[in-house]
C-alpha cells in the first residue's frame, strides 16, 4: 500500500515536500465538490481547506487517520463522525494570527476614513458627495472593543500599541490586556469606537452582533470583522448602516461566501468588503500549510497533535 495524503489544488510547495519526504505519496486535487472525494483506500490524510467532509465522504476512505484544516475554523468538518471513526481533526491556531490582525488594522483605516469612498469619488459623483459629507475617523486615541482574544486578537491589539488606543477585550476566560482591560459585550458595544470581531461561527456567537448591538454602538462608531461571517447579523448590519446608526463597516468576511456580486453590503458607500482574504498572506500561507502538513506527519507517527480539535 502506497500511503497518500490529499491536498487541495495550490497548497504551499513546502507542505508538498514535507508530506514526500516523509515518505507520502501526495494527490491534488480542487477540493470543490463531492467527486473530489471519491474514496481511496490508499488515502491516510486529508490536508484540507473548506469543503464540507461528513461521516459519509469519511467512509469513503477506510484508511483515513488525519484531517488537518488549512486555517483556524474547522466548522466544515463533522468532528462527531471523525471521532466515532477515530480520524484526528487538526487546525493551524496562530499560524495567520498577524496575517489576520493586519488585515483588521487596515480595515479599521479604511472603513474608518472612509478611503474607498473617497478613491471612487474620483470618477463618481455619487460616492465624492457621500465623502464630502462623512468626514471619516481616526484610529488614534480611540476606544477599540475586540471581540475573541485569542492569537488574532492579541495581535491585533499588539498592532494597535503604536496608536494609542484603549482596548476593551472580550472573550470567555479573563486575560491580561497590556493597553486596556477585560470589558462585557454591553460595555464593548457602548463605549468602542471600533468593534473588531475576530470571533469564530459557533451556536454561541452566531448573529451575536445584531439589531440589539448596533441600537447600544456610537453612531460614529466602526465595525470590523475579521472572524466569520454569521457572527454578524448581516441584514440588521444593513439597516444600521442606511440608517445611519453606525458609521461604518469593513468585511473581510460576510454570512454567504463567496460574496455574491449583488450582495448589498456591497453597494454601500460607507462599507469596504474584502473577499475573505485575511489570511491569505505569502507568509501566512507557507506557515499554515507547514503547520498543517505537519500535523499530519504527528498524527501518523503516533505522536498526536497539539492542535486536535476533536
Amino acid at each position: 500500500m502506497t500511503k497518500k495524503i490529499l491536498v487541495f489544488d495550490g497548497v504551499n510547495d513546502h507542505a508538498v515536500k514535507e508530506l514526500g519526504e516523509a515518505g507520502y505519496q501526495v494527490v491534488s486535487n480542487p477540493q470543490a465538490s463531492d467527486k473530489d472525494f471519491s474514496g481511496d483506500p490508499d488515502v491516510v490524510g486529508f490536508l484540507l481547506m473548506t469543503y464540507p467532509i461528513t461521516g459519509a465522504i469519511m467512509d469513503r476512505y477506510p484508511n483515513l487517520k488525519v484531517i488537518a484544516r488549512h486555517g483556524v475554523g474547522y466548522d466544515n468538518v463533522d468532528l462527531e463522525a471523525a471521532k466515532e471513526r477515530g480520524i484526528v481533526v487538526t487546525n493551524t491556531p496562530g499560524a495567520n494570527a498577524i496575517a489576520v490582525a493586519e488585515t483588521a488594522v487596515t480595515l479599521m483605516l479604511m472603513a474608518g476614513r472612509l478611503f474607498d469612498t473617497d478613491k471612487r469619488g474620483i470618477t463618481d459623483a455619487k460616492a465624492k458627495a457621500y465623502g464630502a459629507a462623512h468626514p471619516g475617523m481616526q484610529v488614534s486615541g480611540k476606544v477599540v472593543g475586540i471581540l475573541g482574544f485569542g492569537h488574532i486578537g492579541r495581535t491585533v491589539a499588539e498592532l494597535l500599541t503604536g496608536f494609542g488606543v484603549k482596548v476593551l477585550a472580550y472573550a470567555r476566560h479573563d486575560k491580561d490586556v497590556p493597553n486596556g482591560r477585560m470589558a462585557s459585550l454591553d460595555e464593548i458595544f457602548e463605549q468602542s469606537d471600533f468593534v473588531v470581531s475576530t470571533l469564530p461561527a459557533t451556536p454561541q456567537t452566531t448573529k451575536m452582533i445584531g439589531e440589539t448591538a448596533f441600537k447600544k454602538m456610537k453612531q460614529t462608531a466602526v465595525l470590523v470583522n475579521v472572524g466569520r461571517g454569521p457572527v454578524v447579523d448581516e441584514a440588521a448590519l444593513i439597516i444600521a448602516l442606511k440608517a445611519g446608526e453606525i458609521a461604518a463597516a469593513g468585511l473581510d468576511v460576510v454570512e454567504k461566501e463567496p460574496i455574491s456580486p449583488d450582495n448589498e453590503l456591497l453597494s454601500l458607500e460607507n462599507t469596504y468588503v474584502l473577499p475573505h482574504i485575511a489570511g491569505g498572506s505569502r507568509e501566512a500561507k507557507q506557515e499554515i500549510a507547514e503547520t498543517a502538513a505537519q500535523n499530519i506527519l504527528d498524527v501518523l507517527a503516533g505522536k498526536g497533535s497539539k492542535d486536535q480539535v476533536n
